[in-house]
């Protein structure tokens, strides 16, 4: 519990969390979306999130948000973990 606060408080952890979807592996990327899922649970988490994927979009060069993200949903039909998440 008070990891997840410290994740909370930071301004910059769930941004960073977030980035980490770039990573090859698909159980990393599985995990991360885990991550973010249960940060959307708690009040305020849903703008956390939203805002990371912004800072997401402007990193990565993406014309939308969510860009990457629905590429990896289009690509990684194979990988059943990642597409449960």
């Amino acid at each position: 519990k008070s990891g997840f606060s410290l994740v909370m408080n930071h301004p910059a952890c769930v941004n960073e969390i977030t980035l980490s979807l770039n990573n090859k592996n698909a159980r990393t990327k599985a995990l991360v979306l885990e991550l973010l899922a249960a940060v959307c649970l708690v009040r305020g988490g849903h703008d956390i999130i939203l805002a990371a994927f912004d800072n997401f979009k402007e990193v990565c060069g993406e014309k939308n948000r969510f860009e990457k993200l629905m590429e990896y949903f289009r690509n990684e039909d194979t990988n059943i973990d990642f597409m449960v998440s």
